[in-house]
């Protein structure tokens, strides 16, 4: 059979609705309301979870639930998330020649706002249409961009579903499939305070103790799995006094356990080096530079078979609408990383992004309408597949 017609006007004024919404990390509920409203005229199942609760944020995890039509296939689940990064407040899109952008003030927020427009197009076709499908699970999830945090509260004991489609990418010829672990790393350093100008000597640097264990370090790309990077640096109160706080964020990516594992050790070995050094007799007492970490596994790396019904799935879809999907291995983390984890297969698909967590973010508009389309095709293969 053939797919309903998406809708590109439809799906392009709802994109700029939705883009125009506020949504910085932990506070999604506007974005939740304006998506209740849109929809609450279908009948189906809609609720949010407890997750906001759980992390400090405002809304939970927003699910909807629409019953199979003149189908016997088991159940999709469809996912995107609703918050976006900063700057993020204020977004004043604009479409020319076919491309969404930003003003060039803020981020565009088509991460991942342009996944909720696909997955909310595709809902309005199957409504308007007679289109045989299975059970759709739909999840908009909260604080993604800060951890996978809302994901990671989601309750699978409530998801039928025996695999996950998250809308999260580029191209949409590709199908991400491979995606890295990666640590999360708190450090804390404590030097002692000193009058820089009457006596340094009395004092010890925290900054330099961070300069010293950071000039052992490998950073950046490491090699062609593994990359690591210092991202926040806090210290100081006043050039006059030796730095005695600092507080450090990193974070390593490896689709090797083994190699984050051994960089995240490597990293830590160079801090308690240098703390080490930093040992000084001060009026006749021995003091010492005092060194905290944590360190959160953040994610799990994925690796998704090619033979795996999802990529199967979505590949027999992208073909039947005139794409050869390929396969493609990223260093960044989405929800698929938590779904594979909690043992639901996942995999990641496009729609239309691009230049993400940039000011230059911008959305093919044609994009975007295949993303749609694409959802309706993986829905048309689920139902084939019985």
């Amino acid at each position: 059979m053939s797919l309903p017609n998406v809708s590109e006007a439809r799906v392009v004024d709802l994109f700029m609705k939705l883009v125009q919404i506020d949504s910085p990390s932990k506070q999604e509920a506007k974005v939740a309301e304006f998506i209740e409203n849109h929809l609450k005229t279908k009948g189906w199942k809609i609720w949010r979870d407890e997750a906001g609760s759980k992390i400090g944020g405002n809304c939970g995890n927003l699910h909807i639930r629409v019953p199979a039509r003149n189908s016997k296939s088991g159940a999709v689940l469809f996912s995107s998330h609703m918050d976006t990064v900063m700057p993020g407040i204020g977004v004043t899109p604009t479409l020319k020649d076919g491309v969404v952008r930003s003003d060039g003030t803020t981020v565009l927020g088509a991460d991942d706002k342009g996944g909720v427009s696909a997955i909310l197009e595709m809902l309005q076709c199957v409504d308007e249409s007679d289109m045989p499908h299975g059970p759709i699970e739909v999840i908009f999830d909260v604080a993604e961009e800060i951890g996978l945090l809302g994901c990671n509260h989601v309750d699978l004991s409530s998801v039928t579903a025996k695999y996950a489609i998250v809308l999260d990418g580029e191209e949409m010829n590709q199908i991400i499939y491979k995606a890295p672990s990666a640590n999360r790393m708190l450090y804390e350093i404590d030097g002692i305070a000193a009058h820089a100008g009457m006596c340094p000597e009395k004092g010890i640097s925290a900054i330099e103790v961070f300069a010293e264990a950071v000039s052992k370090m490998k950073l950046g790309r490491l090699d062609e799995e593994t990359t690591a990077n210092i991202g926040t640096i806090e210290a100081g109160r006043a050039t006059n006094i030796v730095c005695d706080k600092l507080t450090s964020r990193a974070e390593v990516r490896s689709h090797s356990v083994e190699k984050l594992e051994a960089q995240t050790a490597a990293m830590s070995k160079a801090f308690n080096d240098a703390v080490a050094k930093y040992e000084r007799v001060i009026d006749g007492e021995k003091k010492r530079v005092v060194f905290r970490e944590k360190i959160t596994r953040e994610f799990t790396a994925m690796d998704i078979p090619l033979d795996s019904l999802p990529y199967k799935v979505v590949a027999e879809a992208g073909k039947k609408l005139g794409m050869t999907m390929e396969p493609l291995a990223i260093g960044g983390g989405t929800n698929a990383n938590v779904y594979n984890a909690k043992g639901l297969p996942a995999v990641v698909i496009g729609c239309g992004m691009k230049g993400e967590h940039t000011t230059s973010e911008h959305l093919y508009v044609k994009d975007l309408v295949m993303a749609a389309r694409l959802c309706l095709g993986i829905l048309e293969e689920n139902h084939a597949r019985g």
